[in-house]
């Protein structure tokens, strides 16, 4: 190989794992397992979490997403 077919192998395999960083961070979970976690996560009640998800209608997310959706439901004014 030449130095130029090494340096595009190289780069592939970076992109790979980047990639795979990437997919890691965005694991998808249950709003059961929120819930479990609904103080330690979003400084909340389980309850609040399992409302913000039903009021959303979304059965699972990533952690950025709840993190979102159970803020917009907190600030909602009623």
């Amino acid at each position: 190989m030449d130095k130029k077919e090494k340096n595009t192998e190289q780069k592939k395999e970076e992109s790979k794992e980047i990639k795979t960083k990437q997919e890691v961070k965005k694991q998808q979970y249950s709003v059961d397992e929120f819930a479990q976690n609904a103080e330690s996560l979003f400084c909340t009640k389980p309850e609040c979490v399992l409302a913000a998800f039903q009021i959303a209608n979304i059965k699972t997310a990533t952690e950025e997403q709840a993190k979102k959706i159970v803020k917009s439901f907190l600030e909602m004014k009623v």
